[in-house]
């Protein structure tokens, strides 16, 4: 069977028959890999990305694709440093602020802020401006109160009790109760990210025009924005940090869906670098001179079960389909050695994961029995809603059809439809849909605050992503627990009893654990692939 030592030192041996289509343009791609004209593109870099981008408001803006584009843009409190090498886990480091102290009873967070620091618009950032963006996320009578922030950032903000200024640049925030995480928290994006907006932006464009207008603080400024072609951000001249200060004067973040004309664009040099290139290709790829660069991240592939619908409302029909999947069989022959099978809600990278850990066995005949003793001898017709793809999503498609096919072996025949990102996030904000089973996205983290938003009965839509509405209320119980936990062996006790709670009812369906991979064109140096799901683009530099 596969270990996790794949996924550290993954094999390299690929499948090489792509289509004669691919190979032939390819190949004539691969004719003019030489470096882009000096004139046209030496300070300019281009990244080939799996989606495009969802709206450039922190606040409220979902997906780490988008977070990509947000992290360099916008800032928070805190971050989480992405250039750090021989990390398994970004060590948080000061941001806006330079400072902080935590009471002895660990509920009270006093941050001194960074001074001299403007706004790409020259707004000053001070304590007014960090209060002016915690008003908008969670004051109903602020008047640019973002209502949208309190469920994507329900897992930031869940033990807040209270947040004030002191003084100009100190602001002081209350817990309820303790939270191990919170300063990761505060670091941490993808389902909203409590970074801090130009307050004068806001008033400007408001909350509907921000998305297409954004103002931070960050290394990166947004300079133009084509929907569906293409973000552009510039090197912001007055960056206040300069170990982050940009190597490029430009950097462009095209999304492009289709992994053939990822790499194709890669071939030619339409874009410097690429994120997910297919498993099929990565061999043809590092072959024609290209560079690839992989490693370990903190992901899983779960599938989220829909509880409101009457078969899968019986665990036994759950359990069957957990036992259909032949997971390793598709980490090996579908993922060609860039994933591995993932087993329990807990990610690798996470806290609590545990590489010996093991739930349904693959067991088709037992599977149909278990149908049987359901009620459904001949299975049941359903649907699967997918995406088609996002941050480190390649080949999403195949996925479904390999469930597809492992499904109507123990008789239940599914559909599939698929569905851009963004509609498929805004699908998953309201819930699975009538009809359909399940839906799937990669998630996890490095910290385990996911969890607050996919398995929590408080993050049942529109609350959060608990989209197939599991309802345990002990999950919730079990998350404060982890939270306020005085110690990490307390923690993960807590995780492991949530785990194990999840593993019983059948709730979600783990699949597997992802390899992220980039190519690039020779001449593009210096990148640094952090063990989370985007990267820091600022030490990137192009010969």
């Amino acid at each position: 069977m596969s270990s996790i030592s794949s996924l550290l030192k993954p094999s390299v041996t690929m499948r090489r028959t792509l289509s004669g289509l691919m190979i032939g343009a390819m190949m004539t791609a691969a004719t003019v890999l030489t470096p882009m004209s000096r004139a046209s593109a030496d300070t300019v870099l281009t990244i080939g990305i799996e989606a495009d981008l969802a709206k450039l408001d922190p606040h409220i803006s979902g997906t780490w694709n988008t977070f990509k584009a947000l992290s360099h843009i916008y800032e928070g409190f805190v971050a989480e440093d992405l250039l750090a090498q021989g990390v398994s886990t970004p060590p948080i480091v000061p941001a806006l602020a330079e400072s902080w102290t935590v009471s002895d009873d660990a509920k009270t967070y006093t941050f001194k802020l960074r001074q001299g620091v403007q706004f790409h618009d020259g707004t000053p950032w001070n304590a007014a401006a960090a209060k002016f963006n915690m008003d908008r996320m969670l004051d109903s009578k602020f008047k640019y109160f973002q209502p949208g922030a309190v469920p994507m950032l329900q897992w930031v903000w869940g033990d807040l009790d209270s947040y004030k200024v002191i003084d100009d640049y100190t602001v002081e925030i209350k817990l309820k109760q303790p939270n191990s995480e919170f300063l990761r928290r505060l670091a941490a994006g993808g389902s909203g990210t409590p970074r801090m907006i130009s307050p004068a932006a806001i008033e400007k464009f408001g909350n509907d025009g921000i998305g297409q207008n954004a103002v931070g603080t960050g290394p990166f400024m947004l300079t133009e924005r084509v929907v569906g072609e293409k973000t552009v951000l510039s090197k912001n001249p007055n960056y206040w940090d300069p170990k982050r200060a940009p190597k490029v004067d430009r950097l462009i973040l095209r999304g492009i869906p289709e992994v053939s004309t990822r790499e194709l664009a890669l071939m030619s040099g339409e874009v410097d670098m690429i994120a997910t290139p297919s498993p099929d290709s990565i061999d043809y790829l590092e072959a024609q001179g290209l560079t690839i660069v992989k490693g370990p991240v903190a992901t899983i592939y779960p599938i989220w079960l829909n509880f409101k619908e009457k078969p899968l409302q019986d665990v036994r029909v759950r359990k069957a389909m957990a036992m259909a999947i032949d997971r390793e069989g598709m980490t090996k022959f579908l993922r060609r050695g860039t994933a591995v099978p993932a087993y329990g809600i807990l990610n690798f990278g996470g806290p609590g994961w545990d590489a010996d850990y093991r739930d349904w066995p693959f067991d088709p005949e037992g599977a149909k029995k278990l149908l049987a003793e359901a009620g459904y001898p001949n299975g049941f017709e359903t649907r699967l809603d997918w995406t088609m793809g996002g941050g480190g999503d390649v080949n999403t498609r195949a996925d479904a059809e390999w469930l597809q096919r492992d499904f109507a072996r123990i008789g239940i025949k599914a559909s599939i439809e698929t569905f851009d990102n963004g509609t498929y996030w805004d699908m998953m904000a309201k819930g699975i849909r009538e009809g359909s089973c399940c839906m799937q996205v990669s998630w996890g983290e490095t910290g385990f605050y996911w969890l607050d938003l996919v398995v929590s009965k408080a993050a049942t839509p529109p609350n959060g992503f608990n989209s197939g509405y599991y309802d345990n209320p002990k999950m919730d119980e079990l998350l404060a627990q982890a939270r306020s936990a005085p110690n990490e062996e307390g923690m993960v006790a807590k995780l492991h009893e949530l785990r194990d709670a999840v593993t019983a009812d059948v709730a979600f369906i783990p699949v597997y654990t992802p390899l992220q991979v980039y190519a690039m064109r020779p001449n593009v140096k210096g990148f640094v692939l952090a063990p989370q799901h985007w990267a820091d683009f600022t030490s990137i530099t192009k010969e």
